[in-house]
């Protein structure tokens, strides 16, 4: 310190200066570089500001007054006697008052020790902080919040109802950044408004957020307002506990007008994360909210809106996601939303698979959890690799543990990866959140596919006690899974109780008739399917595609093994619907595979070709993959190709064993009859019968039956008598009321049974 002060001290005013001012901006970036590394409180820049503004003039005085203070000393000489005028020259260099006052040391030492103070109080508020001691104490450390507790969110109230759902949804979006604080979504509320007598969609107010707290055991509610002053805005809210009328703390924001709304959203978004318990650093570390959201008030309030209704009108909260969009193309969240909701519609493939990549293109844009959302969603439409999915869903919930989406969509992907017992547990952590409607049903095709069916009708009970609202669809999977296993007299139970419940609406019209379609063609009756077919016209989305509709009609011919009848249907369908359908929207696959068993393999190829041209490779997602894969092994076979038709259907199974594990069996099964292998090939076609994939509605609709017929006849010719007994009886079981025209298959399948009873004794 010495030589620093002597150094100090050989320079001029303006040389002090500019040390000084050079020394502030180095000891200004220290401080930033401090608070964000460690997370230090943000009243630390500002109180370091002050302190090096106090410290100017004191060192600017030091360095006027040392500065007049320059003693000569002159070269040695001879000692001798000082002459009166000497003395007091001499006295007169004595150091003065202030000379005394303004020294370099006092100055150094005086601004070492302000910096001091100013870390001890910083030490000080962190430990208060940390430990829940008085106002600095954060509701975590006080112990009265759990770190990573769900809340609940409620609706802002607002003379202007629609501004206090965007204040809400923006907040919402905000606190999705924050590890401590959990929002619930509105599907994991969804069960619990149900069970309070209340629709999923309705308003969420204070009174409602704190009984929702109290019955389900969240942790507390977030609550507030919007008042309107002149021009500008107060926002205020607070953290209220489940304990009546216990506010654990209150928050308040203001805003000039609508342009600066956005930022006090994010002030108050902060100021409660912040007394919550999340760690500063966090919290400074987030983007801002018009970065992870929009900066247009207009688009954030078409968003909001947007999930306000995305439960209950789908095609209604897709135009208010294009509207955010169109308002501002770079909001991120928005293109994600589009494309899970085309999605979801099963419409405008083409459409879906741009909103996905946008929102993947901007997807630094995002919320952490969001982010690996929409890279997963991205990788899930465009892309063939699983594997890479599945990690960005796992990344997402590594930040978001209960993070419905991920769970879900994670649950889906280990489906489709064979992995039933790890899906089933992750959708057991979804219903145990609060979980939505699509959790129950999930949860219960996985448990008839692990084949406990018990397990999965007590599923389906819960969920239509905890979500009456949705028993239209509940019901409707129990059904899915009855006529899956096979079990046609109970499946026409359910079938008729579900069109007294359901058949007032046209979409349960479309759904009790596509229950009457797989009936009927799973029984071979065949004529009384096709008004059901008619019917299933009024469905939503994809189910009243025209295309999809006439590639059933083929199938129907087909069964009726009326190849040039279904090559018409399949020919006249295309020419009249193919151009005005997106090609994501036209059934290449399904068309493929009728043309095939139909017998016209040049039309195959030539249709096979233009799905090639109209979706390129790199325009796939992982299940359209799996489809062209099964079309390729499918020609293949035509071809004759039949070692590389086995190739292509083990790298299908590979993909995805576990959705794509009965249709490669019975491709194999196919390719190893062609070969003569006949043990192989019913060795496969047990496989394909036995798998859990298979155990769905539509596969038994449409191949069952004829698969038992055929495994019946290559048994019989292998002199397997005892299982070719078994298959001839399941076949006939099932067709036992089919349509005349397919009788004479009826009776001559009993016919060999009763022969191979009568030969076996």
């Amino acid at each position: 310190m010495k030589n620093l002060i002597q150094e100090i001290h050989r320079r001029s005013l303006w040389q002090v200066l500019g040390i000084y001012l050079a020394g502030s901006w180095v000891a200004l970036q220290v401080v930033e570089q401090l608070t964000e590394a460690a997370g230090l409180p943000d009243w630390v820049r500002p109180f370091s500001l002050v302190l090096l503004i106090l410290g100017f003039p004191i060192v600017m005085a030091t360095a006027f007054v040392q500065q007049g203070m320059t003693t000569a000393t002159p070269d040695a000489e001879p000692q001798r006697s000082a002459s009166p005028d000497e003395v007091t020259a001499v006295s007169a260099s004595q150091p003065s008052s202030a000379h005394r006052l303004f020294t370099w040391r006092r100055a150094v030492i005086g601004g070492i020790g302000a910096f001091a103070l100013l870390g001890l109080l910083t030490g000080g508020y962190l430990f208060m902080r940390a430990t829940g001691i008085g106002p600095a104490g954060t509701l975590v450390a006080q112990g009265v919040l759990v770190d990573g507790a769900p809340v609940v969110l409620a609706d802002f109230d607002s003379s202007d109802g629609e501004l206090g759902e965007v204040v809400t949804g923006a907040l919402r979006i905000d606190l999705l950044q924050s590890p401590t604080i959990r929002v619930l979504e509105r599907s994991e509320l969804a069960g619990a408004m149900a069970r309070m007598q209340r629709a999923p969609t309705s308003s969420i107010s204070s009174e409602v957020a704190r009984e929702l707290a109290t019955r389900e055991g969240y942790g507390a509610v977030i609550e507030g307002e919007v008042a309107t002053v002149g021009s500008g805005y107060v926002l205020s809210a607070r953290i209220v506990s489940t304990e009546p009328g216990t506010s654990l703390a209150a928050f308040r924001a203001t805003a000039k007008g609508e342009d600066d709304l956005i930022d006090a959203i994010e002030r108050l978004s902060r100021d409660i994360r912040d007394k919550a318990g999340e760690s500063l650093r966090s919290v400074g570390s987030a983007p801002p909210l018009i970065r992870v959201s929009t900066s247009s008030l207009d688009a954030l309030r078409a968003y909001t809106r947007g999930e306000t209704v995305e439960n209950s009108d789908r095609p209604a909260a897709l135009a208010l996601y294009e509207r955010a969009i169109e308002i501002d193309p770079e909001f991120a969240m928005a293109h994600r939303k589009v494309a899970v909701v085309l999605f979801n519609l099963g419409i405008r493939r083409a459409d879906e698979i741009a909103a996905a990549r946008r929102a993947y293109e901007l997807r630094d844009r995002l919320p952490e959890a969001e982010r690996y959302l929409a890279e997963a969603y991205y990788h899930s439409t465009v892309g063939d690799d699983r594997d890479v999915v599945i990690r960005a869903y796992e990344n997402a919930l590594e930040v978001d543990p209960e993070n419905w989406s991920a769970l879900n969509n994670l649950g889906l992907e280990y489906y489709a990866r064979g992995r039933l017992a790890d899906a089933e547990i992750l959708y057991h952590r979804a219903l145990t959140g609060g979980g939505s409607g699509v959790a129950y049903t999930n949860l219960a095709r996985i448990q008839v596919g692990l084949g406990r069916l018990a397990d999965a009708e007590a599923t389906l009970d819960r969920a239509v006690v905890d979500l009456p609202d949705g028993a239209f669809a509940f019901e409707g999977s129990r059904f899915e899974h009855v006529m899956g296993l096979a079990e046609f007299d109970r499946a026409d139970s359910l079938m008729q109780v579900y069109g007294e419940r359901f058949g007032d609406t046209p979409a349960g019209i479309a759904s009790a008739a596509s229950q009457a379609y797989r009936l009927a063609l799973a029984r071979g009756q065949l004529q009384a399917a096709d008004p059901h077919a008619e019917a299933m016209r009024l469905a939503p989305g994809a189910l009243a595609n025209p295309l999809l509709l006439a590639t059933r009609h083929a199938n129907r011919l087909l069964q009726r093994r009326d190849g040039a009848a279904a090559v018409e249907v399949i020919d006249d369908a295309l020419d009249r619907y193919r151009d005005s359908l997106p090609p994501g929207d036209r059934f290449y696959a399904v068309f493929i595979e009728r043309l095939l068993e139909a017998g016209d393999l040049p039309a195959s190829e030539a249709l096979f070709e233009e799905w090639k041209r109209e979706i390129p490779d790199n325009e796939l997602d992982p299940y359209d993959w799996d489809r062209r894969r099964a079309a390729e092994a499918q020609l293949a076979q035509a071809r004759g190709e039949l070692d590389e038709a086995l190739r292509l259907w083990d790298a299908q199974e590979r993909s995805c064993p576990g959705i794509c594990a009965s249709r490669a069996a019975l491709g194999r099964a196919q390719a190893f009859e062609s070969k003569g292998d006949l043990a192989e090939a019913t060795a496969e076609y047990e496989r394909h019968l036995a798998s859990p994939a298979v155990r769905r509605s539509w596969t038994v609709a449409q191949t069952r039956a004829g698969v038992l017929e055929h495994l019946a006849g290559l048994y019989d010719e292998q002199q397997d008598l005892e299982n070719a007994a078994k298959y001839y009886a399941m076949f006939v079981e099932q067709w036992a009321d089919a349509d005349e025209d397919l009788q004479p298959r009826v009776r001559a399948a009993q016919s060999r049974l009763e022969e191979i009873v009568r030969q076996r004794g």
